[in-house]
């Protein structure tokens, strides 16, 4: 019988071969081909950070980008209803009413997701309407993109005409069962709630579980239903056809103290309202208020009972310091990379920054101070005296629509493709041809690690 002799290898032989093996590896690595792994999920809140220097629409798809994209809520062909904070007379930059030029941002990238119908609805404080949306410039933004409005005249504490409201069913509800809200809301497709970081008379702050007020046919028959306001709050983000898909927290600035609305700015009153160039948002309410509460308001999320009230229920996340170790709240810096959407395993050449998660100090504004622009002197608009509160409103129309459920995102595993093999091959092949000029050019650095 013969035997095939196998070929000997040497010692020596055995080292060069690991060395070449070591040295493709390691060219590998510095281009960036390496086995993919897997997509991290997508968070349930992203906080942007930015300067003086961000623009709105910078912060917000920071944000944006860091849920993984608008994309992620709007998909081509829908209706989308957008809720700004549009109740206050005064102008651009005291924090009183959306700022338009965040509003006319998030306006285009639903349009670019391809939203067919874009809506904004709210109920004003004040009235006339038109005049309300031009001292806060919301005005101009809707007319300069000709966008489809329905911010009624009528006082928040009178229901609108009867075809424009229906009844929708709260089943968890435990203040009300019922409740007579916006049709044009429950049945768009996608609800944006878009609210603004404020301090409140009654609520002490107003975030984005009470902006879901804006939804309701007349929102100022719940302000004097305490004990029961609180509660009424919480359950508007229980599940029901009003549930809002994404929520928006706007913090570029801040009223710390005081009524909601006012002429006062960073400049003139800087107590009262601060600069902090933030955005958060999200699709957990309670986390996306409890985050605002201890950052900008040095606040425990207990502290605002309707907060206590919605993460008792399990609406949300009240432990801000649980969900940014696990993930779920994630802090991005404007300007830095934020996470891919979706991830697609490729055997591309190509580099790709890592994701830029930062654990959230108390939030000190950055960049250059602004320039003091002058603002009008406009008269605030008459407030509106309250009548007598009605604890439920009146049921009106059957419930329609039903909440959508958010899309899926598939998070590939790690795998190796045995098709990335014969390339490693050839990488190998590279390393062993390069091994000796990687050895003459490190010896080159060394030499010259003094000229730095």
């Amino acid at each position: 019988m013969r035997y095939l002799a196998m070929p000997t290898v040497s010692r020596r032989r055995f080292l060069k071969q690991a060395a070449a093996i070591a040295a493709g590896c390691e060219i590998a690595r510095h281009i960036g081909w390496a086995a993919p792994a897997s997509a991290a999920p997508l968070p349930d809140v992203a906080v942007a950070k930015g300067g003086n220097e961000d623009s709105a629409a910078a912060i917000l798809k920071t944000s944006l980008d860091g849920l993984g994209g608008i994309g992620r809520f709007v998909k081509p062909g829908q209706t989308v209803a957008i809720k700004p904070n549009a109740t206050w007379a005064y102008p651009p930059g005291t924090a009183s009413s959306t700022d338009p030029d965040l509003l006319r941002a998030l306006i285009q990238m639903v349009r670019e997701a391809g939203a067919s119908r874009v809506i904004i609805v709210d109920r004003s404080t004040l009235w006339p309407t038109a005049e309300v949306l031009r001292l806060s410039g919301i005005g101009k933004v809707l007319d300069d993109l000709k966008v489809e409005r329905l911010i009624r005249d009528e006082s928040p504490y009178d229901s609108p005409p009867d075809q424009l409201v229906t009844t929708i069913d709260l089943p968890q509800g435990k203040a009300f069962q019922k409740l007579a809200v916006l049709k044009a809301a429950v049945e768009a497709d996608v609800r944006i709630n878009m609210a603004v970081a404020k301090s409140h008379i009654i609520t002490n702050y107003t975030l984005c579980l009470k902006h879901m007020m804006g939804f309701l046919a007349a929102p100022g028959k719940l302000h004097p239903a305490l004990p029961s306001l609180s509660q009424a709050i919480a359950d508007l983000s229980t599940q029901s056809p009003l549930k809002a898909h994404l929520h928006i927290l706007e913090a570029i600035r801040v009223r710390m103290s005081g009524q909601a609305g006012g002429f006062e700015t960073e400049l003139t009153d800087p107590r009262r309202v601060k600069r902090l160039n933030q955005i958060v948002a999200g699709v957990d309410p309670v986390l996306v208020d409890s985050y605002a509460l201890i950052n900008y308001y040095s606040r425990k999320p207990r502290e605002l009972l309707h907060v206590f009230l919605a993460g008792e229920a399990g609406l949300g996340e009240p432990n801000v310091e649980k969900a940014t170790a696990d993930g779920r709240l994630v802090v991005y810096i404007v300007g830095q990379p934020t996470r891919t959407p979706t991830a697609s395993p490729t055997a591309t050449a190509t580099t790709t920054p890592a994701l830029t998660a930062t654990v959230t100090p108390t939030p000190t504004p950055t960049g250059p101070t602004p320039t003091p622009t002058p603002l009008p002197t406009n008269t605030p608009l008459p407030t509106a005296t309250p009548e007598p509160a009605l604890p439920t409103p009146v049921v009106i129309v059957a419930p329609v629509g039903s909440p959508r459920s958010e899309a899926e995102v598939v998070s590939p595993k790690p795998f190796l493709n045995a098709a990335l093999i014969p390339a490693a091959a050839v990488v190998v092949g590279l390393g062993m041809a390069t091994r000796r000029r990687l050895g003459q050019a490190e010896k080159d650095s060394q030499d010259d690690g003094d000229a730095e």
